[in-house]
């Protein structure tokens, strides 16, 4: 019997991978050169990583990088069977230990196929760092990640034994949250260690632990220092204190109140308030601070252009007229509409609901707490619960599911760390002695890092942001959406990259803005001290 054409065996192959949810592939598993030649002319399917690995796609893609994305660890299982045996390695090795499942631009790897060392480019952007290195089995363990791909990644204990001090410098915040909870057997550490002498970097290590406060782990190191090594090696050489500098927020919390991601969180927070002191400290002293009425009423005027913005940033659909009519409560004009423009209104019917919330609330100066973001929450999506577009018991609480960004790089925690986290950030915004502007900017940074909810979680961090502002006697900011892109791209330099000054400065810009505009509006403005919320 004759073979089908290219084109039909193609589709036949292409249906049978994606209704087994097989959405990358090597090429090599197309039936004929035919096949694949049709497969690639057709879009059903993107290249990766020196075309090593497919991602199958419905068709000619517009955004391959988003498609990527949300591929990405998927490609890094198929690729990496390729380089047998191979492990993701030192810090990036580290991350995923962490659950931090942010694809990196530049992701290490120890293989063992082969002695060279080169970088294998996965898509524009991204690229894979190969090392060469024997790797045994007891060195390699799986890790999970996103869309159930299995990552080889090296063993604590093979990551101890490894590391080198650039390493530590460069990735002192993973490094630190992970060795200060890092509990191991004796047993296999010491196995490892006399394997790999390394004295010098294993007292570095054993130095840092104490440091962070894990005595059983520095004790460890101590001792098998000891047992490797006549020579003593004085603290001063460790580079601890000196190259290595712990974080000091760290040095100032007990080791067992917490978690790897509060110390993460709280690593993170210290240096971006640093960051933010860096770059506005001089002028918080110059910025005024407007009476309610005037706030107040800057805010009213201001609500339908913040609504239209705040909501179509988010993707949906709607006119700034339909817009505009919704926010003052008139019915949408005549004619029919869509499911989706019925959906972008009750989106900004529930943003002014609770943007209404949030000007009677900060004239009360309330704390940012659990209570006002669940009470926000809620008044974000009452409308479209009592249209019945969505189900009231899908907004209890805190979200109970993984999510992903589509298009974006940063992927949010693990849902049993959200409590956790949303406590560290309510302790974060309750200090007394921090100033107005990082806690609204790094209110709003954390929030929607945190991403507690399945929907919302962006107007929703805007709106503490400016629930912030305003408590301290400062104007509302509205972000357009049409500078959605140069905004989320910020964020998310501050969220896997570690660069919060973008994002700083973005939001820095538009309040100095709102300030000079509300003040050449106003002739009361009244002297504020910087300490003083």
């Amino acid at each position: 019997m004759a073979k089908p054409p290219p084109l039909e065996q193609a589709r036949r192959w292409w249906k049978e991978r994606t209704h087994a949810e097989r959405y990358v592939v090597a090429p090599a598993e197309a039936p004929s050169v035919a096949v694949a030649r049709v497969l690639r002319q057709d879009g059903l399917v993107l290249d990766v990583a020196g075309k090593h690995a497919w991602i199958l796609t419905p068709g000619k893609v517009a955004d391959g990088r988003a498609v990527f994305l949300a591929n990405y660890w998927a490609v890094i299982a198929l690729v990496l069977k390729r380089y047998a045996p191979a492990a993701v390695a030192g810090v990036a090795a580290i991350r995923l230990h962490l659950e931090d499942f942010s694809p990196p631009e530049e992701l290490a790897v120890y293989q063992g196929a082969n002695q060279s060392e080169y970088a294998l480019t996965l898509y524009p952007g991204f690229r894979l760092r190969l090392r060469p290195r024997a790797l045994a089995a007891e060195n390699v363990v799986t890790v999970t990640a996103p869309g159930n791909a299995l990552i080889p990644v090296q063993t604590p204990v093979d990551i101890l034994t490894t590391l080198d001090e650039t390493e530590v410098v460069s990735g002192i915040e993973p490094v630190s949250a992970w060795l200060r909870h890092l509990i191991l057997r004796t047993p296999e550490l010491a196995a490892a260690v006399e394997k790999n002498p390394r004295p010098v970097i294993v007292k570095r290590l054993s130095a840092l632990a104490a440091e962070l406060g894990n005595e059983p782990l520095a004790r460890q190191l101590e001792h098998l220092v000891r047992r490797i090594s006549h020579r003593e090696t004085s603290p001063s050489r460790t580079g601890v204190g000196t190259r290595i500098a712990v974080p000091q927020v760290l040095r100032a919390a007990s080791r067992g109140s917490g978690s790897p991601w509060l110390d993460e969180q709280a690593m993170r927070l210290e240096r971006q308030e640093s960051e933010v002191g860096r770059l506005v400290g001089r002028e918080l002293a110059a910025l005024p601070k407007f009476k309610w009425q005037s706030l107040r009423a800057d805010a009213e005027q201001n609500k339908a252009n913040d609504a239209y913005h705040s909501t179509t940033m988010e993707g949906y659909r709607i006119s700034r007229e339909v817009s505009d009519a919704v926010v003052r409560g008139e019915p949408l004009p005549e004619g029919p509409q869509d499911q989706k423009t019925l959906e972008a209104a009750m989106a900004v019917q529930g943003y002014t609901v609770a943007y209404s919330e949030v000007l009677e609330r900060a004239r009360k100066q309330r704390p940012i707490n659990t209570d006002l973001i669940l009470d926000l929450y809620e008044a974000l999506f009452r409308p479209a619960v009592d249209a019945r577009i969505t189900d009231a018991a899908a907004l209890r609480g805190w979200r109970v599911s993984t999510v992903g960004l589509r298009g974006w790089r940063y992927v949010p925690p693990n849902p049993k760390k959200i409590p956790d986290l949303i406590g560290g950030l309510e302790r974060f915004a309750a200090r007394e002695n921090l100033d107005p502007i990082t806690r609204a900017l790094l209110v709003h940074l954390e929030f929607v890092t945190i991403h507690p909810f399945m929907d919302g979680n962006g107007r929703l961090g805007r709106l503490l942001m400016n629930y912030a502002l305003l408590a301290a006697g400062l104007p509302w900011v509205t972000i357009r959406s049409d500078e959605r892109i140069p905004f989320f791209r910020a964020i998310e330099r501050a969220q896997v990259d570690g660069d919060a000054k973008p994002f700083i400065q973005f939001v820095w810009h538009l309040i100095r803005q709102a300030v000079q505009e509300l003040r050449s509006r106003s002739h009361t403005p009244h002297s504020r001290s910087r300490s003083k919320a």
